[in-house]
């Protein structure tokens, strides 16, 4: 969290020296969501090391894709029912624009930048367990770019079915997922061609400083009252940071006792085909809230307040979370 945070300073300092102009925070959110997201997705389904590619194929295809629909199902529904559960509790709020912000934090996590860590923490790197967490975030992306800019923006008239397919998440979404399946069309892999892998992965390493000047920026606009005193602040925090990830566990546990009947065989890696969206839904609300607020000009100040609050409060929440959601999963494949 600490470096986190150490990436908000550069965009903080500028701004405060005013050294930024009025589009920069427009500009560079385009930056983020058109070009760095779209190379996230690309790297983490293209671009392999020779161990990490014999450790994912090693499965079988059918068995991968089985395994990728059930990830995508778990993460769909336990997105959908938080934001149903979100849009109950804010439904009263006088502020509509703010709501939908505290709405689209609550249902939207961290999850490329701190999920991603916690995967490979609790699984020493297995790429495999890597792959399920990252088909939560084809899942999110989706639903960012539907669900999450309707919530944003507040009308459905701003999303169609041409905006969606022409979008460049989206479009990555495919391609990455094309090649991960025919992995003999990956140019990424192509002996010879290593050096093409560099483009997205240097891409796709710059979305988290990027995403956190632009927080940074946002904060240095902002008062500390602004940032702190706002009661659904707190509110979307407790659906971000408690009821998501219980509510996921417990769609997980259900999804596993449907599709895999005993759940004592669940052993390694593949256990996360279930574990993965329950450890994204986890994390802290997503710095693509800040992005969004600006490029689709929505409530700019209660998405900046909406994020770094909660993102400080799960320093203390998301451990003690995590462990009570692996003992609760120990105690069911057990």
């Amino acid at each position: 969290m600490a470096v986190l945070f150490a990436f908000a300073i550069p965009g903080f300092a500028l701004k405060k020296l005013k050294m930024l102009g009025e589009g920069s925070l427009l500009a560079l959110s385009n930056i983020l969501l058109y070009v760095c997201q779209p190379a996230l997705v690309i790297k983490a389904f293209c671009v392999f090391t020779k161990e990490q590619e014999e450790a994912v194929y090693s499965l079988g295809m059918l068995n991968l894709l089985a395994d990728f629909g059930v990830t995508a199902a778990i993460s769909l529904i336990a997105v959908l029912l938080v934001f149903g559960i979100a849009k109950l509790v804010f439904i009263k709020n006088g502020d509509k624009k703010a709501a939908d912000v505290y709405t689209y934090a609550a249902i939207f996590s961290n999850n490329g930048f701190l999920g991603v860590p916690f995967i490979e923490m609790f699984t020493d790197g297995n790429p495999l367990a890597v792959m399920y967490i990252m088909v939560f975030n084809i899942v999110f992306n989706f639903l960012s770019w539907t669900l999450g800019v309707v919530l944003i923006t507040g009308n459905v008239k701003d999303i169609s079915v041409k905006k969606l397919l022409l979008n460049p998440t989206i479009i990555a979404c495919f391609v990455g997922l094309l090649l991960f399946f025919v992995p003999q069309i990956n140019i990424f892999a192509v002996d010879g061609l290593e050096v093409l892998s560099m483009f997205p992965q240097y891409i796709a390493y710059m979305t988290a400083p990027l995403s956190m000047i632009i927080v940074g920026i946002r904060i240095a606009e902002s008062s500390p009252k602004s940032l702190f005193c706002k009661k659904g602040v707190y509110v979307s925090g407790g659906l971000r940071l408690i009821v998501s990830p219980f509510l996921t566990l417990a769609v997980s546990v259900l999804f596993c006792l449907m599709v895999g009947g005993a759940a004592g065989g669940l052993t390694g890696a593949r256990q996360y085909v279930f574990l993965a969206p329950v450890i994204a839904m986890s994390m802290s609300p997503a710095a693509s809230v800040v992005a969004m607020a600006e490029r689709f000009n929505g409530d700019k100040e209660a998405a900046t307040s909406v994020f770094v609050t909660n993102t400080l409060i799960s320093v203390i929440v998301i451990p003690f979370v995590m462990m009570a959601v692996m003992a609760s999963w120990g105690a069911f494949v057990g």
